[in-house]
């Protein structure tokens, strides 16, 4: 009964992961002005969507780390924006040791354009 009960935590502890969720007002990872911001929904460019993930297979990473920088680019470069307003940041991880792992950012939020 003890080698079972001990097999069932291991195999509980394996496929665990951790996430995040973090709401900003504003976030970029462009240069922004601050001193003169205009945010009206002329400038609204559409809701934006970015994410960068790492995989790992066996024990080689198949990319460099994933990081928040990356996947805020992904997000506003295709809108041609600088800033998101009302942002979500969801960060998350998993591993099975000697299988498959990943961890991944993901941005989504308002994307504006705050250049004159």
């Amino acid at each position: 009964m003890k080698k079972g009960y001990f097999c069932l935590c291991l195999f509980v502890v394996v496929l665990s992961g951790c996430a995040t969720r973090s709401d900003f007002t504003a976030i970029s990872s462009k240069n922004v002005n601050l001193s003169n911001i205009q945010i009206d929904r002329s400038r609204l460019k559409g809701r934006a969507e970015g994410e960068d993930c790492q995989h790992i297979i066996i024990l080689f990473p198949t990319s460099g780390q994933a990081t928040l920088d990356e996947a805020l680019d992904k997000a506003l470069e295709p809108k041609r924006a600088n800033l998101l307003l009302d942002a979500v940041v969801h960060w998350n991880s998993f591993y099975i040791p000697y299988i498959y792992g990943q961890t991944c950012w993901k941005v989504e939020g308002d994307a504006y354009d705050t250049y004159e």
